[in-house]
């Protein structure tokens, strides 16, 4: 469901100007901009603000429409959340509508081109003593069976929030674009037509399925459901599917999937975490899938998933194949703190590296499984993140309003439904620099059962 707190770290006082807001105000104002006046080297700000003098900070010889970042502080509450609880208050700030700007990624950018300089000027002691309590809590609290339906909770959000901007299928993960749809910068070039993103959904699916290997009689396990979509294709090929989900939104949407499909023979849908699969399960599947879903998985509980995987593939003839966002080995830890898209979208998520995954299998399930191939797939995200963007903003109507204001009656109040719309434009942006500037990235592992390759002789 949506998360309506919107509050970051910063207990936030009334907006009457009380003497204790006003000390506050003034002083987290003056940190943050004594600390943009000397981190920023690199490019510019242009700071607006009412009842003071606007303000150019960075390069003082760029001219203030030479492609300088702007930034309007519309309420002084922006200071408080950002000095108490930075990039997070950053984010809170925008969807609580106290700042504005007309291109937020190039303020995003402008950030990260200065990164080294601005990280310590602006984490104030009070928000690095909370993140330490995050990571601390995200390692080993968050990420047990009474926790796993919160993690999840993002996906059950209405089904008609998720058809405004996900492609026909319903695939809420990195698509594969190609030359067809003019490759990964295609929308920027002017090649962006109506059903692009479903030819690049549908070619990662392909994908998925031709690395696994699988062919008709074949029977695959899928962890993680979404909308059934992978599940549909593999069915088609022939296989039969056991596909399993936590989120009850989405296993109702992907049994009404299955059923248009005609795959209803084919296609069984469990609602059960990974760790609770039946007896029947084990050694009965030629290939696992998962697309996207192990970041909710956790470092601490990276054993149980991979020794599940293993437990329930055959002996022979198996494969896996593995998609993830996952962090560069340069900044890799599995002790990952609190930040916008753990709050408000994937809550808790931990994300591995790509040789991480690869030392856990060796970790875990010595002598199992030999890697086959790692792809990185993240150069594909930032154009479907700006596609759901656009799709997003182009389908958004009363008549989905009205839809989430019956699941979420929270939402009848116009300044939280704003705040809802708000959050999901900031993903979107946020998660288009993230991979572009390769601050995240996109890795598929394929990994083999140690046996004789029928393929190969």
């Amino acid at each position: 469901m949506p998360n309506s707190s919107y509050s970051s770290y910063a207990v936030l006082l009334p907006p009457s100007q009380t003497f204790l807001r006003t000390y506050l105000v003034t002083f987290a104002r003056n940190r943050i901009l004594s600390a943009l006046r000397s981190g920023i080297s690199t490019g510019s700000l242009d700071l607006f603000e009412s009842g003071h003098e606007y303000e150019h900070i960075g390069d003082k010889n760029a001219a203030a429409d030479c492609g300088a970042a702007v930034l309007v502080v519309k309420d002084p509450n922006f200071w408080i959340r950002v000095f108490l609880s930075y990039d997070l208050g950053f984010s809170e700030a925008y969807m609580a509508g106290e700042f504005q700007t007309p291109d937020l990624k190039a303020v995003s950018n402008l950030y990260i081109d200065n990164l080294d300089n601005l990280d310590h000027r602006l984490a104030s002691p009070f928000y690095r003593l909370m993140r330490v309590r995050d990571i601390f809590a995200m390692f080993f609290l968050r990420h047990g069976l009474s926790k796993s339906v919160e993690n999840v909770a993002g996906y059950n959000a209405s089904n008609d929030m998720y058809r405004a901007f996900l492609s026909e299928e319903m695939m809420y993960s990195c698509p594969l674009w190609a030359a067809e749809e003019g490759g990964v910068r295609g929308d920027l070039e002017g090649q962006r037509r109506p059903r692009d993103l479903e030819a690049a959904q549908a070619r990662k699916i392909e994908h998925i399925l031709t690395k696994a290997r699988l062919k008709p009689g074949d029977r695959l396990l899928e962890i993680g459901t979404g909308w059934g979509a992978l599940a549909i294709a593999a069915a088609k090929l022939g296989c039969t599917v056991d596909t399993i989900t936590i989120s009850t939104e989405q296993q109702q949407g992907a049994q009404q999937n299955v059923e248009s499909a005609g795959v209803q023979n084919r296609v069984h849908i469990h609602l059960l975490d990974y760790r609770n699969l039946p007896p029947s399960f084990e050694k009965a599947f030629d290939a696992c899938v998962s697309s996207e879903m192990l970041e909710a998985v956790g470092a601490k509980n990276m054993r149980r998933y991979l020794q599940q995987i293993d437990w329930a593939l055959k002996d022979d003839r198996a494969s896996v194949v593995l998609t993830a966002s996952t962090y560069p080995e340069s900044s890799y830890t599995p002790y990952q703190g609190n930040d916008f898209t753990r709050k408000y979208h994937w809550p808790n998520s931990v994300l591995p590296s790509p040789s991480s995954l690869v030392i856990d299998f060796g970790k875990y399930t010595p002598r199992r499984f030999c890697v086959e191939s790692i792809e990185a797939m993240g150069q594909h995200y930032p154009r479907c993140l700006r596609e759901w963007g656009r799709r997003f903003e182009e389908n958004w109507s009363g008549q989905l309003e009205s839809s989430m204001t019956r699941r979420y009656p929270e939402l009848k109040n116009p300044e939280k439904m704003a705040m809802f719309r708000r959050k999901w434009a900031y993903m979107f942006s946020y998660m288009d620099i993230a991979y572009a500037r390769w601050w995240l990235g996109v890795t598929c592992w394929t990994l083999k059962r140690p046996v004789c390759d029928p393929y190969c002789i």
